[in-house]
């Protein structure tokens, strides 16, 4: 995911020749703001990550039949961040973004923005000990031209639809009756690989879900398969979180036919926060074991 996110490990795998010409070929206007942390951490991929990130409360009776049955949800993690959410039901979250200025100072490399989306699974033991919690993303729809960011994902054994998004190079559009919407279409021609996502969201004065809580989540380790694991971290304390440059509280319908579901999906009056954090992933996959004791960004 983003990525798994996506980048990171494709920056050391594939060669010079594909990274160069990734980069001269695709030419992505965006409004997002530059990476702040390019010259901080050279020994680690980093970039800008904006968009829009959702709660949606599924029961637990589907989430535990959509869920790797090897896999444990740890329902005591989640209501002790978030003690008013609602009794058997386990927070899903939406994933709709755009990766932009991602560097990596150590190789001197640079690679084209994508946007990405995905359902993902946080809250889960991996590895027995009923403590350290892990997000499960097995499948991603990413920009299609982006093979960088689309066979680094691959190496961490996640299923990958190569999708067009509008708009193309921002993590979403704003109408003019100011709702904000991200499109992901994904189609070879047949109906089994006819993947979308469709989210629409407007500002609201409130979201149930406090940052430090979406600040947890999206810092969980990620993994598609517990061969390994991406140390995504994403930063609350940077510019690009603060002001004037605040989340925004958002409300708003997720429409998506993409796995792990098997049917076409929609939510309705979901919550969630618009925003962007930089980032910092390592260039190499880590061991699930290795990351053994998270509990907190």
């Amino acid at each position: 995911m983003t990525l798994l996110h996506t980048s990171a490990v494709a920056l050391l795998l594939l060669v010079s020749t594909l990274f160069t010409l990734s980069s001269a070929t695709y030419v992505c206007t965006t409004q997002d703001s530059p990476n702040p942390i390019a010259q901080q951490y050279p020994l680690k991929v980093s970039g800008t990550l904006n968009g829009t990130t959702l709660i949606v409360p599924i029961s637990l009776i589907s989430a535990r039949q959509i869920i790797p049955k090897n896999y444990t949800i740890l329902v005591n993690s989640y209501r002790s961040l978030l003690p008013s959410f609602p009794d058997g039901m386990y927070p899903m979250m939406v994933s709709a973004l755009h990766d932009h200025d991602i560097h990596f100072p150590a190789l001197n490399l640079t690679t084209p923005s994508f946007s990405r989306a995905s359902l993902e699974f946080p809250f889960l033991d991996i590895l027995g000990d009923h403590y350290s919690t892990f997000r499960w993303a097995g499948t991603i729809m990413i920009t299609n031209t982006n093979l960088i960011a689309i066979r680094g994902s691959m190496n961490y054994g996640i299923k990958v639809y190569p999708t067009a998004f509008d708009p193309p190079c921002d993590a979403y559009r704003t109408l003019e009756n100011g709702t904000a919407r991200f499109w992901a279409h994904s189609s070879n021609g047949t109906v089994s690989e006819n993947k979308y996502m469709l989210v629409e969201t407007q500002k609201c004065p409130y979201a149930p879900y406090p940052m430090d809580f979406i600040r947890n989540i999206t810092n969980q380790p990620v993994f598609a398969n517990t061969m390994s694991c991406d140390n995504y971290i994403r930063l609350y304390n940077t510019s690009l979180t603060s002001s004037p440059h605040e989340p925004v509280s958002v409300k708003g319908t997720v429409t998506a036919n993409l796995e792990p579901f098997t049917t076409p999906q929609t939510w309705k009056n979901v919550y969630g926060w618009q925003f962007a954090t930089a980032f910092l992933e390592p260039p190499l996959p880590l061991t699930c074991e290795s990351l053994k004791g998270f509990q907190d960004s």
